[in-house]
């Protein structure tokens, strides 16, 4: 009976082996699973940052250009209207020297 009882033991202990390596084998597989699952979502959010980086670098290139234009396109205008102005006032600018000299040596 005794000895009954011990090979029962034993069976026993061989089972619970068994049955704690098909759960440390279920547990590797399974943390495998999440280790390729977490992997594939880490991956798409990198993705996702990328695009999104992308995407504002885009706009914040676009908007700079947008700016840069209107800058030149402001910068052109106010080069006309000076040219306009000096075109404008030349003459009188120039007879109005002339005039300072005449006054100042004489006209000869």
């Amino acid at each position: 009976m005794v000895l009954k009882a011990l090979d029962k033991i034993q069976e026993a202990e061989k089972c619970v082996e068994k049955m704690r390596q098909a759960a440390k084998v279920e547990m590797n597989k399974y943390e495998q699973q999440k280790a390729e699952a977490f992997k594939r979502k880490q991956a798409d959010s990198q993705e996702k940052v990328t695009t999104l980086l992308q995407t504002l670098e885009s706009q914040k290139n676009e908007q700079l250009q947008k700016q840069k234009d209107l800058l030149l396109s402001d910068a052109k205008e106010q080069n006309q209207i000076f040219k306009e102005k000096y075109e404008k006032n030349k003459n009188s600018i120039i007879d109005l020297v002339i005039e300072r000299v005449k006054t100042i040596y004489g006209s000869q």
